[in-house]
Parts: structure tokens; sequence; C-alpha cells
């Protein structure tokens, strides 16, 4: 009876080790942890970060040393280790998000959390001493430049802000036509939606990450290669720098060139929003051709006084025959449709009322927004009402027109 009581004992005793063995948070992390650090699919971090977050940065094949570590990163919370910050960051989602990421977050969660959930109440884990940090692989405020959302913003406040220039021909809910003669391949912008049309833009080699500057989306803008929508914009000017400077950029980003924030480009400090309202002036004298030349606009108040602040401007560069000039009003700092890419009606942004044009020639097409604001122009036209937007309604103005400005 008692040798029968025994190997019953034993039993149990045998059959209780692995389970409390299971239950430990080193075989959780080998079993359950290790396995996503080694597979091949992108982990939950890439739906968010491009550069300089991966999960394998902060969890190591020690996981008493990985514990320690997102302890002192603040990243785990003995006491509620559901609240963890870990865990928080897992289960953000983007906005864009495919299936397979959203398996990809979920393994990680289910994963993870029960380690933590386990070291928690581990004393061997929780009495493994804190180390200082030093293991970020990039300074804190380039992981942060990285961010896909901080990307985005950065695309809509350089490219996207100024498509409203190319969506004729290349956004499917104008551009019928084009497709008819040209194919689907007109299409590549996505209406509403900067994000599907950023990653469009990668998917049809529209950017070029090895020469950001060569890229077709620039090249194709500029009548550099051939385009059958003419000139978009002149090169150097303000939108031409924007544009790069977003190219450079992202393509640093996703190459991985930068190695801390040093390297960050500063961006300009204001920004344009393109409108429709297309504007052409003729009956130019004394200009060469190409020369850079660029219309500001101010509102004219209810008593006629000229307000200081410009509302728009317009960039662009004067004809073969050196006798015309034309482009389309950019909005100056639109800040209800920045970081957003939302339609907005241009009555909203831009109502009908008077205005006062400003003329002025620019030697140099690199010279910023701020600089050519603070210049003097010396010839003005004034309009009683706001023009309609669309090429067929662009505002034709002889130069005769304008009137000269006091100095």
């Amino acid at each position: 009876m008692c040798t029968s009581h025994a190997i019953v004992g034993l039993g149990l005793i045998l059959w209780l080790i692995p389970s409390a063995y299971a239950d430990s948070p080193v075989e959780i992390y080998q079993r359950r942890v290790i396995p996503l650090l080694q597979s091949s699919k992108a982990s939950s971090c890439s739906d968010c970060h491009l550069q300089g977050v991966k999960l394998d940065d902060f969890l190591t094949s020690d996981p008493k040393a990985t514990f320690a570590s997102l302890r002192a990163r603040g990243w785990i919370d003995i006491d509620n280790p559901d609240q963890s910050k870990l865990l928080q960051f897992i289960a953000k989602k983007p906005d864009h998000s495919d299936d397979l990421m959203d398996q990809v977050r979920s393994s990680e969660l289910k994963a993870i959390g029960e380690w933590i959930r386990a070291s928690v109440r581990d004393p061997d884990s929780l009495d493994t001493p804190l180390p200082e940090l030093n293991d970020l692989k990039l300074d804190e405020s380039l992981i942060r430049h990285a961010r896909k959302d901080r990307v985005l913003n950065r695309f809509v406040d350089a490219v996207w802000s100024q498509f409203e220039r190319c969506a004729n021909c290349h956004s499917p809910d104008r551009n019928a036509k084009q497709v008819e003669k040209n194919g689907e391949r007109m299409s590549w912008i996505v209406p509403n939606s900067p994000g599907d049309t950023l990653q469009l833009l990668e998917d049809r080699d529209l950017i070029n990450f090895n020469k950001p500057n060569e890229s077709m989306l620039r090249t194709k803008s500029l009548g550099r290669d051939d385009h059958g929508g003419g000139i978009k914009f002149p090169a150097d000017g303000q939108t031409d720098r924007e544009w790069v400077g977003f190219l450079e950029d992202y393509a640093a980003i996703k190459k991985e060139r930068y190695a801390n924030s040093s390297d960050i480009p500063k961006n300009a400090s204001i920004r344009t929003w393109r409108t429709g309202h297309h504007l052409r002036i003729t009956d130019l004298q004394k200009l060469s051709m190409g020369q850079y030349a660029v219309v500001v606009m101010y509102a004219v108040k209810a008593d006629g006084e000229v307000d200081k602040n410009a509302v728009a401007i317009s960039e662009g560069r004067v004809s073969k025959d050196g006798t015309s000039w034309g482009s389309s009003l950019m909005l100056i700092e639109p800040s209800r449709m920045r970081h957003t890419g939302a339609s907005v009606a241009w009555s909203e942004l831009l109502p009908d009322g008077k205005y006062e044009l400003q003329w002025l020639v620019v030697d140099d097409a690199t010279t910023s927004i701020e600089e050519i604001l603070a210049m003097k122009s010396f010839a003005r036209f004034d309009i009683d009402s706001l023009w309609k937007p669309g090429h067929s309604s662009a505002k034709s103005i002889s130069f005769d027109a304008f009137h000269p400005i006091d100095k």
C-alpha cells in the first residue's frame, strides 16, 4: 500500500514538474518569444516605424536581461503588467494595416503578454539589476522622425499639397479620358488618401530611392522626361525644393542612411497648398525666357486697406518668347488641410472678395518664401472678385493693366 502511494506520489510530482517549468518566464520566452525574433516576417514595429525600431532591438536571447532592460526603459508595469507600455506599443494599430500584420500583432501581444505576466511573478526576474540604457541604434529624435505618421505628415505638407496640378490627368475621379487613351498607369493618385498614394508612387517606381533627385515624379513634373501635361513647376523653385527635400529625406530613411538626428534636414517654415485657381499674365516686356517670377496675393479689407499678410503666392517662369507667364495660386499656411489630405472647399480657405496681386521678378529661384514676402513689389493689380478654379477659367491679365507701386 505504501509502495503504491509512493508511486502515485512520484507520478504526481513528475506530472507537476513540467507544468511548473512550462509556466516559468524563461520557458515561455524560449517557446513563444524567441520564435517571433527569429521569424522572417516583419514585426509590428514596422507598421509604425521605418527606421531605428525593430522588435529584436529590445528583445534579446536572454529573457532576464531583456526584462530588466525593458523595466529600465519604463516599458513594463510590474504592478499592472497588462498595462505595460510595450504591449501598448504593439497594440497600436495605424490607419493602414493589412491582415498579415494584424496576425503578427496578435501573436506578439499574446506571447509577450504571457511572458511579462509570468516575469512580474518571478523573483529572479524582479531581482535582476536594471542596466544603464545605451542600446538604441539611433537617437530618439531620429526614431521619431522616421515614424510613418511623421513621414506621411511631411509628404502631405510638401508633395500631396501640390497635387491639384496633377489631379486632372492622374486622379481616377478626373482622368477617365486619359485612362481610356493611355491605360490605368495614368492613375497614381488615390483620392483623399495620401498614405495609399505614397505607397502607389513606390509601387509604380515613381520614386527613385537611390537617386531621389531623378525620381520620375519630379523629372516629369519639370518636363525633363516626356510628359503630356507639360511643365508643372519651375526647377529650383519653392515647389521643386519642397519635393526634392521630401524625396531625399524619405530615401535616406528607407535606405537607413541617417546616423543621428543631426543629419535630419530642416523643413520650410512656411508651407503652401496648391489651389485650382489659374493665373496668366500677358504682354510682358523686357523679360528673358525662363525668368523666375512670382505673384503674391493680399486680401483687401472692407475699408480698402490691404492686409499685411499674404494669403497666396504663385510661382512660374516666363514663356519662351518672354511675353507671358502662367501658374496657379498656392495658399499660404492652409492649416485646415495640413496633415490630413482631406478635401476642403476652396471657398472656405480662399473666400470670394477683393484682392491685390503684386508682381515680383526674382533673380534666384531658390529664394525662400520668407525672403520673397519681404521684397518690395513694383507693380500691382486689383481684382474685385475671385475667379473660378480650373484651366478653362484661368484669370488672364495684361501687364499693361498693372499699376506701379510707390516705393
